[in-house]
């Protein structure tokens, strides 16, 4: 199971799709409200857990990136002996600092990109894909890229970008990685403003 982060869709796997497809059964999704998927009322994590259960195999890997990995990560807490394995790219457990953890950022940082959605989602988007960016040396075009997919061709609804960024700024997942017990691959990069390096070197910590 491949799942997207933040205002992207299925399409982002597209680089590897070919590659692992050669070796796996793939489940590609888009999340409610971006890419090719509609909306929902329940827009919860508890809720998009529980429809991608009815949809998977008893048995299933998981790769995550970002919002995605947060899935990934309450996926595994609600149905622990169905995952086999976890992969995490630039996941945390919490990205909101808060008492007691200082691995995430500010709050302000989710509150404004709320904010601005209103105003231009699609400068709102921008500006999250070019933070994910910071250090790359093919900035330029990978943002040519990310915007062509991701905001020209399948566009997100707005209502899923503010309701997906509540779960971003809500979810508190730091004491299950006390009990992740299956083989799991921390992916991040070391420029990361949004998902700090020091959040996947705690979870590589935790994590047996």
């Amino acid at each position: 199971l491949l799942i997207h982060g933040w205002g992207m869709a299925g399409k982002i796997w597209d680089v590897i799709e070919v590659n692992l497809s050669k070796y796996y059964k793939l489940y590609i999704v888009d999340l409610p409200g971006m890419g090719k998927s509609d909306e929902i009322e329940d827009y919860t994590l508890k809720n998009l857990v529980k429809q991608l259960h009815k949809k998977l195999p008893k048995e299933i890997s998981i790769l995550g990136w970002s919002l995605g990995g947060i899935i990934a990560l309450k996926y595994y807490e609600t149905y622990p002996k169905n995952v086999t394995r976890l992969f995490l790219v630039a996941t945390t457990p919490c990205f909101i600092n808060k008492e007691n953890w200082n691995l995430g950022v500010d709050e302000s940082l989710l509150d404004k990109f709320y904010d601005q959605l209103a105003q231009s989602w699609s400068k709102t988007l921008n500006q999250f894909f070019m933070l994910q960016l910071i250090g790359s040396k093919n900035r330029k075009e990978i943002m040519k890229k990310l915007h062509s997919a991701f905001i020209t061709k399948t566009p997100p609804k707005i209502k899923s970008l503010k309701s997906a960024l509540e779960i971003l700024k809500k979810t508190d997942l730091i004491e299950i990685m006390d009990h992740i017990r299956i083989p799991t691959t921390i992916i991040v990069g070391e420029n990361d403003k949004l998902t700090p390096i020091g959040a996947s070197l705690f979870m590589q910590d935790k994590i047996e």
